[in-house]
């Protein structure tokens, strides 16, 4: 009798610790930290308090430039303006603390595909009182007339402005970081081919008296916006060695490369123009000269970049 009340003890001590254990599952507790870790929670990402979820897809009516205006107070508030910059502020949780920014859009083209009205827009955001190091913001969407039908079945609502058809949200990427000094550098809307247009970014950073110019090209793929080519614009090391001139003047070691890209008009892939891309300049390793003929890829759904073009082996020199 004693061992079979021992077992029945020992069942029951089981079977507790298994309830515990679901029980602390459901209420989302967790276990005691490890000895020697931090209890103190991680810090919250930095977050633009006027800044839309991707999941606020907004409708609204009206005629052009009412559409894209009541889009903007909408997503940003009554201060939004669509030809003119707007003050704001930025929830800084890190400091606990509100700061200034500045928000303007910084590229705006609408044009008809298929038969179709479409804007690419872009809001830039620039951190009033930004360190060196901290990048600037940009929202960027894709626009299109719709019908009613399609604001239904997206589940949206309406800013009742007169017109027949809505303005619909069909692609956004929010928060992209980019640039110095709490700006994030120029942004413009190219053309990649007949039917493609781009967000064009370019933006510059600076490491260890190296600075590097980026151009980036964002284009909407199936409701997706996705970067199609990135590489660098310019790069050099003037700074390292205090050099303001020509860098062959400047002794061994010193170097500036200029990128020059210029747009193809025949021979598209997927719709894209192939990009000519002629280097100029003096790199790490004498005169530089070339030209890298950039060809769209349709299984990567990008440019493929060679490595000899990016420099990476002066950049880390």
């Amino acid at each position: 009798m004693v061992a079979s009340t021992r077992m029945s003890s020992s069942r029951r001590n089981r079977l507790a610790a298994v309830v515990m254990a679901v029980a602390a599952g459901l209420l989302g507790c967790t276990p005691a930290s490890e000895p020697g870790a931090s209890s103190e929670p991680a810090k919250p990402h930095r977050v633009l308090d006027t800044t839309a979820q991707p999941e606020d897809t907004i409708h609204v009516r009206g005629d052009h430039t009412e559409r894209l205006q009541a889009f903007l107070r909408l997503r940003y508030g009554d201060k939004a303006a669509l030809d003119a910059p707007w003050k704001d502020a930025w929830e800084d949780t890190e400091v606990e603390a509100l700061r200034p920014v500045t928000r303007r859009v910084c590229a705006r083209d609408t044009a008809t595909a298929d038969g179709q009205e479409q804007t690419l827009l872009a809001v830039c955001q620039t951190l009033d009182d930004a360190a060196t190091v901290e990048p600037g913001r940009v929202d960027l969407y894709v626009l299109r007339v719709g019908t009613d039908e399609e604001g239904t079945n997206r589940g949206g609502f309406f800013a009742q402005l007169p017109a027949d058809d809505p303005l619909l949200v069909m692609a956004q990427r929010l928060q992209g970081q980019y640039g110095r000094h709490g700006s994030p550098g120029t942004v413009q809307i190219a053309q990649l081919g007949p039917q493609r247009r781009a967000f064009q970014i370019t933006h510059e950073e600076h490491r260890r008296g190296h600075r590097r110019v980026w151009r980036s090209y964002i284009a909407e793929h199936n409701h997706r916006l996705r970067d199609v080519a990135r590489y660098r614009d310019h790069l050099d090391n003037l700074a390292l060695h205090g050099c303001d001139g020509n860098p062959a003047d400047c002794g061994e070691g010193v170097f500036a490369v200029d990128f020059n890209t210029t747009v193809g008009d025949s021979n598209a892939v997927e719709g894209y123009w192939p990009l000519t891309v002629r280097a100029s300049g003096h790199d790490c390793t004498g005169p530089a000269t070339g030209f890298y003929h950039l060809i769209f890829d349709a299984r990567q759904r990008a440019y493929p970049v060679p490595d000899d073009l990016q420099r990476d082996g002066c950049a880390d020199s």
